[in-house]
């Protein structure tokens, strides 16, 4: 009963305490600033090429609240990408290759 009562509380602080799509772009900007590409982004194909052109026409981040947390995803000139996840008014940004 005790460990039902826990995740209750836990669940509905979870709820209240969503990290803002705001708070979602200020992390994903420091991940973009903070981020120095590897050896292998030296070499451009065909995939860099369209990853470019995407992100060149994405221009806007996708936010989605899942009532406990919240994900954020952010297109990027090239073949990266910025994926977010929050919760608890937490936001972790990590910079991906497509």
């Amino acid at each position: 009963m005790r460990l039902l009562l826990l995740l209750a509380i836990a669940g509905i602080a979870a709820y209240f305490t969503v990290p803002t799509r705001a708070q979602h772009e200020a992390a994903a900007r420091a991940a973009i600033q903070n981020y120095r590409p590897g050896p292998e982004a030296e070499h451009f194909s065909l995939d860099d090429v369209v990853g470019y052109a995407k992100g060149m026409f994405a221009g806007q981040g996708n936010y989605q609240s899942l009532y406990v947390a919240s994900h954020y995803t952010l297109d990027m000139p090239g073949p990266e990408y910025v994926e977010c996840y929050g919760a608890f008014t937490l936001v972790q940004c990590q910079v991906k290759r497509s």
